[in-house]
């Protein structure tokens, strides 16, 4: 992994494209649904602390990183849009679709998160 000085994101190459400058995530949320910033808590919160991952965030998104982008949170009017990559197709529920993408699978998910969320 090499960290850009500028912007600070993970990158798997040196010197590799990427919009280069910081973002902060709290402004991805600014005019969206306030449960979605719970919601997206707490899925930091399940990942943050697995082993060498980073977390930056782009204009649209925030991007998760183990020497690959592995999932992309996309905060949207109302709902969060969730893409993960995988080695392997997958369709079994809560998966929406899975679609072969440049010899990885990208996987889109549709669950109820919200209701899961609130009634633990």
């Amino acid at each position: 992994m090499w960290t850009c000085p500028k912007c600070e994101r993970a990158l798997k190459n040196p010197n590799q494209w990427h919009y280069c400058e910081k973002v902060n995530i709290e402004t991805l949320f600014e005019g969206k649904n306030p449960e979605l910033v719970y919601i997206f808590d707490y899925l930091l919160s399940e990942i943050i602390d697995w082993a060498n991952i980073a977390v930056s965030a782009t204009p649209n998104c925030i991007v998760f990183v183990h020497r690959q982008t592995f999932l992309i949170v996309r905060p949207m009017k109302k709902e969060l849009d969730i893409k993960f990559y995988s080695d392997y197709f997958n369709d079994v529920s809560p998966i929406l679709k899975s679609i072969a993408v440049f010899g990885k699978y990208k996987i889109i998910f549709a669950f109820p998160i919200w209701k899961t969320l609130h009634h633990k």
